[in-house]
Order: C-alpha cells, then structure tokens, then sequence
C-alpha cells in the first residue's frame, strides 16, 4: 500500500483513513492542523510571548532564511519562496502563519496573485 498524498510505501499501523484515501500518519496530520495565518488568538498570545524580546533572534533557521528572502528581494510569491529555502508549499505555509504570527511577515495579494513581505507596523 502507498499513501494517497505523498505516495511513501505504508506499512499497517502506519496507514490512516482521511475521506475515503489511505495516507501516512504524516500526511493525516497535516490535513487535520492546516496553519491559519490569520488568527487573533494567536497574534496575541505572540505579542504576550515576545514582549521585550528580539522577535528575529527566536526564530529558528528556515524562518530566518525566508525572512532574509523577503527581505533581500521586497516581496516575492509563495512559490519563489518555497523554491528559494528549499521547501514544500505546505511547510512554507506553516512557517508563513508563525511569522505573520509575530508579525514580522503579512501577506498581500496583487493583480490575482499572492505575495509574501515585511510586516509594517502603523505608527
């Protein structure tokens, strides 16, 4: 058997039912915690956490190297991104939610596409 998503070679235990599909324990996970870039709760509870801190020195790696993406380049798609540091669309789509979290990335959309930038704070 082959997980439906990923097609990695499953192995009894491993294999779970999501809608009708055979997928790994990895991909089941992924389909039941979708990131949400914009929730409230969150952006706050990342406030209370990182009051007084240096927001870029808590991030891990990969959230840095797209940081600097971004920054090196203004703004850039979803896609140039993920290609850039080297990652899946959905991985990058987890990072992207923890760092609009902190506010340190938002997301825009322009002539029907999407775009990745700075976050700016209104003063």
């Amino acid at each position: 058997m082959r997980c439906s998503r990923c097609g990695k070679s499953l192995q009894g235990a491993e294999a779970r039912e999501y809608r009708g599909q055979l997928v790994c324990e990895d991909c089941f996970i992924d389909v039941l915690s979708l990131p949400k870039a914009c929730d409230p709760w969150a952006v706050r509870s990342a406030q209370t956490f990182l009051r007084g801190k240096n927001r870029l020195a808590e991030l891990t790696d990969l959230q840095k190297r797209i940081v600097q993406f971004i920054e090196a380049n203004g703004e850039a798609t979803p896609e140039d991104v993920a290609t850039a540091v080297g990652v899946s669309q959905q991985e990058l789509a987890r990072e992207f939610a923890t760092l609009r979290h902190m506010e340190i990335l938002r997301g825009l959309r322009r002539g029907g596409k999407i775009y990745f930038a700075l976050f700016e704070k209104k003063t």
